[in-house]
């Protein structure tokens, strides 16, 4: 996973608010074991560090906290959560041959592009996210990424990815791309929406389509 940017970045204040927490909550534990020493003797003097108690409200945020709805009342996140599995297609420039198990049931001849089955694995934390994209022939991983959260347009996704290549597919080298995804969520249906394209080399483009299912 890598990190990646936002247009709405309140981390440095959020990292001032988790200090303050953790120290708060340093306090609380030393008065309520100092309360519990009048009955319980073993509790006398029992206390936490303030960077235990920091890691732990750190480790809460960053992995469960930040996706939640209370975290997005308080304005602390704007992002979506993207975490899961997303399914869908890419309409490809690409006008070489591509067997028919790896294009899309949906595929037309007579349009332009080729139209191929693919899907989205992202796994996603607070700071950190990775992009996953997949057909059947091969696999990207993304190392870069920037999210887009402005008050009246969708947000959205940019990320540069890698595509290792594959031995198995004529003229598919090892490149780098670009894709740029809107995320929707109308109703009960979530899907992230865009286009791409690859480095010098390969140059093809297109357009993508996601759902999510997971």
């Amino acid at each position: 996973m890598h990190t990646y940017s936002t247009d709405n970045d309140f981390r440095p204040k959020v990292y001032a608010g988790l200090a303050l927490l953790a120290y708060g909550i340093t306090i609380l534990v030393e008065m309520v074991t100092t309360a519990l020493s009048t009955v319980l003797p073993f509790a006398a003097g029992f206390v936490i560090s303030w960077g235990l108690a920091f890691a732990v409200v750190w480790k809460a945020h960053v992995q469960w906290f930040w996706k939640t709805w209370l975290a997005r009342v308080l304005g602390i996140t704007r992002v979506p959560d993207l975490n899961g599995k997303w399914e869908g297609w890419i309409v490809t420039s690409y006008e070489g041959d591509i067997p028919d198990e790896a294009l899309h049931h949906a595929d037309d001849p007579s349009e332009d592009g080729q139209k191929m089955v693919a899907s989205l694995d992202i796994d996603q934390t607070w700071r950190k996210i990775n992009v996953h994209f997949e057909t059947t022939q091969t696999p990207s991983d993304s190392n870069g990424a920037t999210m887009l959260t402005e008050k009246g347009k969708w947000p959205s996704i940019s990320y540069q990815y890698e595509n290792p290549g594959s031995p198995l597919v004529e003229g598919l080298d090892m490149h780098f791309g670009t894709a740029s995804l809107e995320y929707r969520e109308e109703g009960d249906t979530e899907t992230l929406e865009g286009l791409y394209y690859t480095g010098p080399g390969r140059d093809n483009n297109g357009l993508m389509y996601f759902e999510r299912v997971d």
